[in-house]
């Protein structure tokens, strides 16, 4: 005996009783059989309910296709006989606007562009539908939305049809299906139609607003991500708060917010190029400054970062007959080598056996390497040692 679906006729159904056929042990879990259900398992791009069996969590729902029956993840083992299920009404109205959303979206996109619906996601966020192209521009974006929401606001017909196999090739479906039998559509009136055991409502209205939130690529296809419902409200207020702050951040009106923050945007790049500048003066100096001892500058600092260490050695090197030995503590103990152009010393060959010696990652060229991660009690350490390398091969 197959679980009875009651969600595929009442999608609005959210109690109901049934009796246990058999109890699964699924570890520190069990799953249970009904004779019949409300709750919808996860398929089809949409998640599954949750609730409570006889006030008992629902942790999980899902179809077993072998038996064609679904199972319940409850933590514990409920009584025998009649149970009492409650869905998760929030959970389930929530999952009906994304999911029908979706299919008025993708017909959006079917009407306007020719483009069809490869596949649909129901996120806990965000949903997705992932279209056959290489890329979606904003303008198209905007009017596969206005399509959308305009069905919406017509408040159409929503209705669920059984459909024999056999008469399917006339149904003209948005969508071929390689399901057999009797086939469950979900007709928006003048719309759409498509296969589908999903859970949705009764008119367009109760969708509410749809929004395309982004556009990516995945998979060598175009990816919208979009919201409908409660949830374009939640994002309004959110999005609405974070301007808001930005705009009181930048001292400007709400709507001006866009080209004040370019405004501090630019100025804060022209700040870093005139501090990188500076830096880099100060390096010259550094450089110019460093004490080179029988051919050998050897420098241990805190805190300094990889990439000025890299820049310091640079400078150094550019001196004649210099093999420049650096570290840096700061959060991991890090070292770059460097030898001026008419050096003969290997630095990656120093390098590799300093690794060897303290541990880390690394390497580099015979001029310059960089390692990072080693193990020593202090720079001091590693620089002592690289130093009799490089005096060895000097």
């Amino acid at each position: 005996m197959k679980t009875e679906r009651l969600y595929y006729d009442e999608p609005y159904l959210l109690e109901f009783d049934a009796e246990v056929v058999e109890t699964l042990d699924l570890g520190d879990r069990v799953g249970v059989i009904l004779d019949r259900t409300a709750f919808y398992p996860t398929s089809g791009g949409q998640p599954n309910d949750t609730g409570t069996i006889d006030g008992v969590a629902l942790v999980d729902c899902y179809d077993d296709e072998k038996s064609g029956n679904i199972i319940h993840v409850v933590a514990e083992k409920p009584r025998s006989g009649r149970v009492h299920g409650q869905v998760d009404a929030a959970r389930r109205t929530d999952h009906r606007q994304q999911h029908s959303g979706q299919h008025v979206l993708s017909q959006a996109f079917v009407e306007l562009f020719g483009w069809a619906t490869v596949s649909f996601h129901l996120g806990a966020v965000t949903c997705t539908i992932d279209l056959p192209v290489d890329s979606i521009s904003s303008d198209q974006a905007a009017s596969a939305e206005d399509l959308a929401n305009r069905i919406v606001q017509e408040n159409r017909a929503v209705s669920i049809r059984y459909l024999n196999q056999d008469n399917i090739a006339e149904a003209g479906l948005r969508k071929a299906t390689e399901r057999t039998g009797e086939i469950r559509v979900i007709d928006i009136s003048g719309f759409d139609r498509s296969a589908c055991g999903g859970t949705h409502v009764r008119m367009t209205h109760e969708i509410g607003p749809i929004l395309i939130t982004g556009i990516s690529r995945a998979k060598k296809q175009a990816r919208v991500e979009f919201i409908c419902g409660n949830r374009v409200l939640r994002h309004a207020r959110e999005a609405n708060r974070a301007l808001e702050t930005i705009s009181q951040t930048v001292s400007s009106s709400l709507f001006d917010t866009p080209s004040a923050v370019a405004a501090v945007w630019g100025d804060l790049q022209q700040a870093r190029k005139r501090i990188e500048d500076l830096e880099s003066r100060l390096l010259d100096h550094e450089a110019a400054a460093f004490q080179v001892k029988d051919g050998l500058a050897l420098g241990a600092f805190r805190d300094r970062g990889i990439e000025t260490l890299k820049l310091l050695a640079a400078k150094i090197a550019a001196r004649p007959a210099t093999v420049v030995l650096l570290a840096d503590q700061s959060d991991q103990l890090r070292i770059v080598f460097a030898r001026s152009a008419d050096s003969v010393v290997d630095v990656s060959a120093i390098l590799k056996k300093t690794i060897e010696q303290f541990g880390g990652r690394g390497g580099g060229r015979p001029n310059v390497a960089q390692a990072g991660g080693l193990n020593a009690l202090s720079a001091e350490t590693i620089l002592e040692f690289a130093a009799k390398l490089a005096r060895q091969a000097g």
